[in-house]
This record gives C-alpha cells, structure tokens and sequence, in this order.
C-alpha cells in the first residue's frame, strides 16, 4: 500500500514538474475553473489575478529551467517552480497593474501573437523577397513585441481589459480543456477532433464575447 501511494505522489510530482497537465480529472477541474473566470472574471478579479500570476511564474520558471540545461530531480524543479509561481501570484494581486500587464503579455505571446507576427512578416516576406531562413526569427520578434504593445496597452484602462483579459483566458482554456477531454470521455465523440481549427477559433471567440457581455451587463459590483 505504501509502495503504492509513493508511486502515486511520484507520478503527480512528476507530471507537476514537467507540466504534463492530463487525465480526466484535470481536464473536468480545468473547464470549471476556466467557465468560473470567463463569466466570473471581473467580480473575482484578484483571485483571477492571483490563479494567472501564480501560472507565468510557474511557466516562466520551468521555460528557464528547460533552456538553462540545469539538471533538477523533479521535487526541485517542483519546489523552484513553485516559488516561482507564489512569487508572480503575490506580485499580480499587490500590484494590480503588473498583474494584468503580465497576464495580457503571456496570453497574447501564446494565443494572439504567433497569427499576428505570420501576417505582418509573411506580408513582409512577399514585399521584399526575405529569405526563408530568416523568417522564424523575425517571427519570434515581431510576436514579442505585439505580445508587448498589447500588454501594455492593457494597464491602460483597468476594467474593461480586466473583462476581456478574464473573458478571453477563461474562453480560450475552456475550450483548449473541452479538447483534450474529448478522448477521454466516457461515450465515443472522438468525431468532435476532426472539426477544422477556424470553427474552434471561432467558439473561442464566441464564448468570449458571451464573457464579455455578461460581465459588462453585472457591471462593477
């Protein structure tokens, strides 16, 4: 039994530290929380803050630790992750503005700024001839600095970025965890992962727009 239970903790260490976030379990507690800050967003906004800080941090860490090439058992990299993550967690809630720009930088870098850095420099590309190996890095750049503007632009006006921050973070992750689920699920609707991408896109929009709209209509309090 004890074996057991050792394995047990191991194996969630593990997947922890290596950010190996699947099963059903974890997937059915992501859609709840993800609908909680999508609709929920602005009235829980320092815990939305805090739950969002605490996930850079601990992203951020382990993107540093990956290409630091430090070699880390698994209950250290747990532990500097984790820190990491309390670290962010504290600072997005104290300082409400550096915990929205934080949060808008990483969604942006991870959600907006791939298709909007392949638009510019792909138009750029057709323009000027670049050659094609420089187009990765150009990319890499240009999506940095539209993560960076938009974050940016976002500690501009407090409210209304804080509902489409919550709307937009809460919309995509539900929909990203309603994936991952699919072939987990107890009846057979594996068919659900051959609908096209842009339809995807486009529920993600549109649970983010009701996100949107139902926090503006709740107003402030």
């Amino acid at each position: 039994m004890t074996n057991g239970l050792n394995d047990a903790l191991n194996d969630l260490i593990n997947q922890l530290a290596q950010l190996k976030f699947d099963g059903l379990l974890m997937y059915g507690v992501f859609v709840v929380v993800a609908l909680i800050i999508c609709f929920e967003g602005y009235k829980i906004y320092r815990l939305a803050l805090l739950l969002m800080g605490f996930a850079v941090g601990f992203r951020l860490a382990h993107n540093v630790l990956e290409m630091s090439g430090v070699v880390l058992t698994d209950e250290q990299m747990l532990m500097v992750q984790g820190i990491a993550g309390i670290v962010c967690a504290v600072i997005s809630t104290t300082i409400v503005k550096i915990g929205v720009f934080l949060s808008a930088y990483f969604f942006a870098k991870y959600a907006l700024a791939v298709p909007i850095a392949e638009l510019i420099v792909g138009k750029a590309q057709e323009k000027t001839g670049l050659p094609n190996f420089l187009i990765p890095a150009l990319t890499s750049v240009v999506g940095l600095i539209a993560a960076f503007v938009i974050a940016k632009l976002a500690v501009e006006s407090l409210r209304p970025v804080i509902v489409i921050l919550t709307a937009a973070v809460g919309g995509f992750w539900l929909v990203n965890s309603f994936i991952s689920l699919i072939p987990l699920f107890p009846y057979d609707i594996k068919f659900m992962l051959d609908i096209p991408g842009f339809i995807w896109a486009g529920v993600k929009l549109f649970i983010m727009a009701a996100g949107v709209g139902i926090q503006g209509l709740k107003g402030e309090d």
